[in-house]
């Protein structure tokens, strides 16, 4: 079991930015480095902006190095903790990609892997339920839509390592491309994506927004443009994010027949922003599809941890690994 004698990094890869965080061994956030995921230069590789992310960090904190007892790494996607190979990362644009043979050339230290949903859900379950939900489901909703499982209070990965992959879920027969290649995946109807190009295909249809007046930008519109949208009453914002929440709603309905859980808890980026907003609407759709006795008992929450809960997990994971 490896130690924490020094410092750990712990980066979180998403769809839009890297964050790489240094913690001491008390679980101390002792420096925070963020970059966008994609470089201006279309060609610079995603591994060399973890890379410089993870120096920023480390600098920031005044170590260096040596100081460093490890590595742990949450990706976006399906991959195989083990032989550290990522199976599939949508958007990423990574298959079958060895993630940790360039880093580990680099820095030459233990090199951790996980599903970043993985990493986030035991962030919660032990630094926000501090273990009191033995079973529950964490939600991630950002740039794509992303969970993870405790069972029993241990994470569930399943024979292959890619449980939790609830953001393709088929929920729209007819429904748009997703980026694993399939149509009418939650992800694409329901996550930060799915709810820009919603935006997007009402403005081709000469609808009225605010959006187009907060953004030069309506291609990528952030969380943040939307909850400003929402707070105007924008009708283009609420309607596309009513939508998605709904989806989520159906979903998590159907998540809490299959499971029982105890909790479900819903995190990412667009949940941070207007997760108030959303949330109502997801516990009236839930609410509609579980079965009675079974939506009684389970809790529905918005999660606290914000950016911390991969940070977190990442922590767990690495003293448990």
């Amino acid at each position: 079991m490896p130690a924490i004698n020094k410092y750990l990094v712990v980066v979180d890869l998403g769809g839009t930015k890297i964050l790489s965080a240094v913690l001491d061994k008390q679980t101390q956030i002792v420096s925070i480095a963020k970059k966008p995921t994609r470089s201006k230069n279309k060609n610079e590789p995603v591994t060399n902006r973890i890379t410089d992310v993870i120096e920023e960090s480390i600098s920031s904190a005044n170590l260096s190095l040596e100081d460093i007892d490890g590595i742990v790494l949450g990706i976006p996607g399906s991959l195989n903790p083990e032989t550290k190979i990522v199976n599939l990362a949508p958007n990423l644009g990574w298959k079958n990609f060895d993630i940790t043979k360039n880093l580990q050339k680099h820095f030459n230290k233990e090199i951790i892997i996980e599903n970043d949903a993985n990493l986030g859900t035991l962030g919660i379950y032990h630094f926000e339920t501090k273990g009191k939900c033995k079973n529950l489901i964490a939600i991630f909703v950002g740039t794509g839509i992303g969970a993870g499982i405790i069972i029993d209070s241990k994470i569930y990965r399943g024979k292959n390592f890619s449980a939790g992959e609830i953001g393709h879920i088929k929920i729209n027969e007819n429904g748009y491309k997703c980026g694993c290649g399939k149509y009418g995946c939650l992800e694409s109807e329901a996550s930060r994506t799915a709810i820009t190009r919603m935006v997007n295909e009402q403005i081709k249809k000469g609808k009225k927004t605010i959006i187009t007046k907060l953004t030069d930008n309506t291609k990528l519109i952030k969380s943040s443009i939307l909850k400003e949208a929402i707070k105007k009453k924008d009708k283009v914002a609420i309607n596309s994010v009513k939508y998605a929440a709904e989806k989520l709603g159906v979903i998590t309905g159907n998540l809490i027949n299959t499971f029982d859980f105890d909790c479900v808890f819903f995190a990412g980026g667009v949940m941070e922003a207007i997760g108030n907003f959303m949330l109502p609407i997801i516990k009236k759709k839930a609410k509609e599809t579980a079965l009675k006795s079974n939506f009684k008992n389970t809790k529905i929450i918005l999660s606290t941890l914000k950016d911390e809960a991969a940070i977190f997990g990442g922590f767990a994971l690495y003293k448990s690994s």
